[in-house]
């Protein structure tokens, strides 16, 4: 769930940004169905993939030229003037909202949108003096990060709780992955003194800047089996799950990756072979499931259940009595998992995107600019978005999309449903000595997981509030629990839980609770799918 918020913003971030299509139904809305796949809006074509995903999303990111203003001005003798700059409203520095700035001013970088005759053409194709410049600003009342998405853990792999492959969850590892590359060279770059960037644009930045002193640490991710079923689950989508450079693995195996761990019982003796008790006959063990009376000797309920229920009850009790057992795996191993540091991860390619903004590789009059200002409440009232001149507007500010008026009344509600949560970050209890977590353990994936920022500082969460509201997503960031109930509550479920699967946490002690609110989408066929598309009849001339 954690890694699908990294994958779901890098392909809300590479979207088509200027007007929106409404979502005239449900399955317009979703793009699907339970059917099966519904029909889209035929004002929004669809676009083919471009390989590789990274190019995909940028040529994907700015779809219209233009807009309402000129794209070039001129001069008094007619002849043209310097390029006007495209300018650009994000509101939300999160995950999709600092993505989506990125993803523009390289566009702008590379020349992608100089010339709507050549939509291809290279940087090398204008110069850069006479290439059209783009402006972003980025709305954000509590700054970069300062909403769920600095509260998620950033555990980033491509898999369900059950091993299989999220929809596009590979290709959006390896976009979300070339983001962090460009954070982290542009990190690189100023704590060299290599690249100097002004500092008077405040992101709202506090005191755990460089909490874990690494933005992205790359020891792998593991996922322990909490039950039987998960344990099976695993084993049997483990051939596909090596797309993914996932490992199914043995008990043996986890102990080793994660020294400590406790393994469920059922779990490590599932893959033994039961030998006691003759064959049952298959029939009979479907019959006595059907009448309510389960094994012998035993009283499984049988009836209230629809027909599927009772046929997969049958096999697992045939299955059982036969002395056949279905295969089980203590955990799946990805050694290329990642776990992100979101805060740092996030402020650091804000600053990658100041720097593509002020370096040569762009024209003159380029602007990134962070607004740490109260929130945007209307796209047409907000005296900022309306004499801001702004040619788009790209609304990516998550559960706190409610508090805008277009996007939260009948005529475009948008069907989401907010998901509040806590977290806690842990370190060593003072006088311990050395911490309990190894520099080469990775992250924990599950419920709850743990996501270690340092050997010294670890993540851990998160819990599941389904009452949230909009002002509850708009309060997001650290709580005291000395003053919040909720909070002190969560952290102690939390700890106890994690210490639960993995012990040597009760060396640890709890440093800040945090808390978010995310927006969920609809299930869909293909999983939870972010929202992205285009709004109509917002604005002067619906434009």
């Amino acid at each position: 769930a954690h890694v699908r918020v990294e994958a779901m913003a890098t392909a809300a971030a590479s979207a088509t940004v200027a007007r929106a299509v409404p979502f005239a139904s449900p399955s317009e809305r979703l793009g699907a169905s339970r059917d099966g796949p519904a029909p889209r809006s035929p004002r929004v074509p669809r676009r083919p993939p471009v390989s590789p995903p990274l190019d995909g999303a940028r040529r994907w990111v700015l779809g219209a030229r233009g807009g309402s203003r000129a794209a070039v001005t001129a001069s008094d003798d007619g002849a043209p003037g310097d390029p006007e700059p495209f300018k650009i409203a994000i509101i939300g520095a999160g995950f999709a909202g600092v993505a989506a700035a990125y993803h523009l001013m390289l566009r702008c970088a590379e020349g992608l949108d100089d010339s709507p005759a050549a939509p291809t053409a290279t940087a090398d194709a204008l110069p850069t003096s006479r290439r059209r410049p783009v402006e972003v600003h980025l709305f954000d009342e509590k700054g970069i990060a300062g909403g769920a998405s600095g509260v998620a853990a950033g555990l980033l792999h491509p898999y369900t709780p059950r091993g299989k492959i999220i929809w596009r969850g590979v290709e959006g590892v390896a976009a979300t992955l070339a983001l962090v590359a460009a954070a982290e060279d542009a990190e690189t770059r100023l704590d060299s003194g290599a690249a100097v960037l002004d500092d008077d644009d405040d992101d709202g930045g506090g005191p755990h800047d460089r909490r874990g002193e690494s933005i992205a640490r790359r020891r792998g991710t593991v996922r322990p089996a909490r039950n039987l079923k998960q344990a099976r689950d695993l084993a049997k989508h483990a051939p596909l799950s090596a797309a993914g450079g996932g490992v199914a693995v043995d008990a043996a195996t986890l102990r080793a990756i994660l020294p400590g761990v406790v393994v469920p019982n059922e779990v490590e003796s599932a893959a033994q072979k039961r030998t006691d008790g003759a064959p049952a006959d298959a029939k009979e063990v479907t019959r006595r499931v059907e009448n309510g009376t389960g094994r012998p000797g035993e009283g499984a309920p049988g009836r209230g259940t629809n027909a599927r229920d009772r046929r997969a009850a049958a096999k697992r009790a045939s299955c059982e009595e036969s002395g056949e057992e279905t295969a089980a795996a203590a955990a799946l191993h990805v050694p290329g998992g990642v776990v992100l540091d979101s805060t740092r991860y996030l402020r650091a390619l804000w600053n990658a995107t100041r720097l593509l903004a002020s370096s040569d590789r762009t024209p003159i009059g380029c602007v990134a600019r962070v607004r740490v200002e109260r929130a945007v409440r209307s796209l047409t009232r907000d005296e900022r978005v309306v004499s801001g001149g702004f040619d788009a507007c790209v609304v990516a500010c998550g559960a706190a999309v409610g508090s805008i008026a277009e996007l939260s009344g009948p005529s475009c509600s948008l069907p989401l449903t907010n998901q509040g949560g806590h977290v806690v970050e842990l370190v060593p209890k003072p006088g311990a000595g050395a911490s309990p977590w190894d520099e080469r353990t990775p992250g924990i994936l599950g419920a709850p997981y743990v996501a270690p920022l340092g050997v010294g500082r670890l993540l851990v969460g998160a819990t599941k509030e389904f009452d949230a509201g909009v002002g509850d997503a708009r309060r997001a960031g650290v709580v005291d629990p000395g003053v919040d109930d909720a909070a002190q509550e969560a952290a102690h479920a939390l700890v106890a839980d994690a210490s639960a699967t993995y012990p040597p946490l009760k060396g640890m002690e709890v440093d800040a609770v945090r808390y978010g609110v995310r927006a969920n989408p609809p299930r869909t066929p293909a999983g939870s799918l972010p929202l992205v598309g285009r709004i109509e009849g917002i604005g002067e001339g619906g434009d």
